[in-house]
């Protein structure tokens, strides 16, 4: 049976039983957490909820988190955390996906006020695809991290270690660069996150993520709400007491996914970005991790590091 959530109360009663359910699917991403999505309806969601849950003798099986609202003229069922998150297939119930799929067909054929389904940033395989017209979607990529991190180090492209020794060499003159990692969604820590980004994509003539989204008080929620469950990570290169270059990053399972980065353009010369990443990652290696996620888009220096390219599906139903 399907049950339907329209509004944020029941969403929000909802919430214990969905996060249980979701931890138990294998693979499953912080961004198909109710933790993430819960947030981002909460800040960013606009129209009326739509959520499908599915139930067998009384047993979650499945949610599909849905919004309905007006977009371009027309009025669209889109996922909830559309635009600002990177995995957003729904959680199912692997066994039970035939009887979910039947579900959602009934459901879309009984109702009469939609004309479109635009869904995002899914699984190559998404068992969404029975639906409708499937096209490609930015990709995401991800690193393996090998049991030696020193190996995985020489592997690097000759040009990415020549630049890394370049870059300390340089830095030695302002000081040393200290490294630090927190587990608190620090205020202080956030607006330094913030207020990089910001100087940064105005230093290159763009708005970045956050302020193209209006999405700063999501981020901020969000990275507290993960804080209390023991699922965040900020990393941050210092020179001194000064920040230049911070990542806010989320783990789940033995992954870590590098969800926003920012650094100081003053430093840009001393590739502090790439610093910052390359002491990330022998941190997450140290710490029993063995997967970074840099998560969508194929900007080069995500494959100088031994990044492999993760398919990405869109999936369009017209009514």
């Amino acid at each position: 049976m399907v049950e339907i959530i329209d509004d944020a109360a029941g969403l929000s009663d909802f919430h214990a039983e969905w996060s249980q359910f979701a931890t138990s699917v294998p693979d499953a991403t912080p961004f198909q957490m109710p933790d993430w999505l819960a947030t981002w309806w909460s800040h960013l969601g606009s129209g009326a909820l739509r959520t499908m849950v599915f139930r067998e003798h009384g047993d979650l099986t499945g949610v599909l988190p849905l919004f309905l609202h007006e977009w371009q003229e027309r009025r669209q069922l889109t996922l909830l955390g559309s635009g600002v998150s990177d995995y957003l297939d729904p959680l199912f119930n692997r066994e039970r996906i035939p009887e979910i799929v039947r579900e959602i067909r009934v459901c879309l054929n009984a109702w009469t006020d939609w004309d479109l389904c635009d869904w995002q940033d899914l699984g190559h395989n998404t068992p969404l695809s029975a639906f409708g017209e499937t096209v490609e979607d930015t990709p995401c990529s991800a690193v393996s991290l090998p049991a030696s991190f020193e190996k995985f180090l020489n592997q690097r492209p000759p040009d990415l270690k020549r630049n890394l020794r370049r870059y300390r060499a340089k830095s030695i003159e302002i000081g040393p660069a200290i490294f630090e990692v927190s587990d608190s969604a620090d205020p202080a820590l956030l607006d330094v996150l913030v207020a990089l980004h910001e100087k940064r994509w105005q230093r290159a003539g763009e708005p970045g993520m956050i302020q193209s989204n209006r999405s700063e008080a999501f981020v901020r929620d969000v990275a507290a709400r993960f804080a209390g469950t023991g699922s965040l990570f900020i990393l941050t290169l210092r020179f001194g007491k000064t920040p230049v270059a911070v990542i806010l990053a989320l783990r789940a399972g033995a992954t870590i996914f590098g969800y926003l980065s920012a650094f100081d353009p003053d430093y840009e010369k001393l590739g502090v970005g790439r610093e910052l990443l390359a002491r990330s990652l022998r941190y997450a290696h140290q710490h029993g991790y063995r997967r970074w996620d840099f998560l969508r888009g194929e900007e080069p220096y995500k494959f100088s590091w031994g990044a492999q390219r993760i398919p990405k599906r869109r999936v369009r139903i017209f009514r």
